[in-house]
């Protein structure tokens, strides 16, 4: 059976997950490039079709078209679509219509209304309708299908896979201390990543711990700013680094893994690297709704946002003056959730989910 796979950009994150479609399906990607510089890899599957289809922005970016991929939907017609739920991609809207007028099924993969603050009755009815066009939307979290229950969407389309990577490098052999004396930031060095403001909470503890070190691994296009701020011994700049094995063994010296600004899929990453993760508490404000897999006090911990520099110092303190039998616990707890998130994986999920459907 044969599906096609639209995504704007394939990151490298979504390896697993193509990995699993191609295994069960006949598979076609439709996707565009990443930009130079912007911190990531996209993937360049083996033995897949793949569409060039990039994202142009319509309206100075309110809107977005995607090209190649009504011309290649139109030529082809697949049995399957799997399609990222953009809700200001045109080319989504037009696909949910025309596939559902050709009896194609089509699973939307999306956040849900996770960031919004208020469901108001004009949202709550743009996510309902593309939830029934669907034949099922799958969501990113949890949370993300109760955002669109709360939205009316019916329970029937709505399906979860838990947006989640299975690294090829992972702490499972590994125990921490609770002694170490590293912070580690994982992330694209990139506007409102607030690298900045954990430079400055790790300041303020470097009073009564003189040893913490931050280690900051990613690049993207504030890198060279940031280097040239924060030139100074504690803070450990290593670049893009795209080996897990690397990144585990630079984790070896951490205590905790913190992304300081709008967090996503890194908090996944720390839980991989029995590092609980410290992140804000304002769910609606982060880049994704994997934030939620943190339970505070238990497999990491929040900070306010609204205090932020302020609240992270303190939470960093707390951190370091707790027992290391306690923190051993917060640790193990972290790297369970890892465990818990990909069994099965997400890509095991979502194959799952779409035979069931068909």
């Amino acid at each position: 059976m044969r599906i096609f796979y639209i995504q704007p950009i394939l990151a490298s994150y979504r390896a697993e997950l193509v990995k699993s479609l191609l295994k069960n399906f006949q598979l076609t990607l439709l996707c565009g490039q990443s930009a130079v510089g912007a911190g990531f890899r996209t993937i360049v599957p083996e033995n897949v079709p793949v569409v060039d289809a990039p994202m142009k922005p319509l309206l100075g970016g309110r809107l977005f078209w995607q090209h190649n991929v009504r011309k290649t939907m139109c030529r082809e017609k697949p049995e399957l679509v799997l399609a990222c739920a953009n809700m200001r991609d045109l080319t989504y809207w037009w696909l949910l219509i025309w596939a559902r007028h050709n009896g194609i099924k089509v699973f939307s993969h999306g956040q849900g209304l996770y960031s919004k603050r208020h469901i108001g009755s004009l949202i709550a009815f743009v996510y309902r309708t593309a939830a029934r066009l669907s034949h099922r939307y799958v969501c990113y979290t949890e949370l993300s299908r109760q955002t669109m229950l709360a939205a009316g969407c019916p329970s029937e389309k709505l399906a979860v896979a838990d947006n989640a990577i299975r690294f090829s490098a992972d702490a499972a052999d590994l125990q921490k201390a609770g002694t170490e004396q590293g912070i580690l930031f994982v992330g694209r060095l990139r506007k409102e990543c607030n690298l900045e403001n954990l430079v400055g909470a790790i300041a303020r503890l470097r009073i009564q711990h003189p040893e913490v070190v931050l280690h900051v691994v990613g690049s993207g296009e504030l890198e060279a700013d940031y280097r040239a701020r924060f030139d100074q011994s504690w803070v450990i700049f290593h670049g893009a680094i795209y080996d897990d094995a690397r990144i585990l063994e630079i984790s070896r010296a951490c205590r905790i893994g913190c992304y300081p600004g709008n967090a996503g899929l890194s908090v996944v990453h720390y839980f991989a690297l029995r590092l609980p993760p410290l992140v804000h508490d304002d769910m609606p404000a982060h880049m994704g709704p994997e934030p939620s897999y943190v339970k505070d006090g238990l497999n990491g911990a929040f900070f306010s946002k609204e205090e932020n520099f302020d609240s992270m110092a303190v939470t960093l303190e707390k951190i370091w003056r707790m027992p290391p039998a306690k923190y051993q616990e917060m640790s193990a707890a972290a790297f369970m959730e890892y465990e818990r998130l990909n069994s099965p994986s997400m890509g095991e999920r979502m194959v799952s989910i779409i035979k069931e459907s068909t």
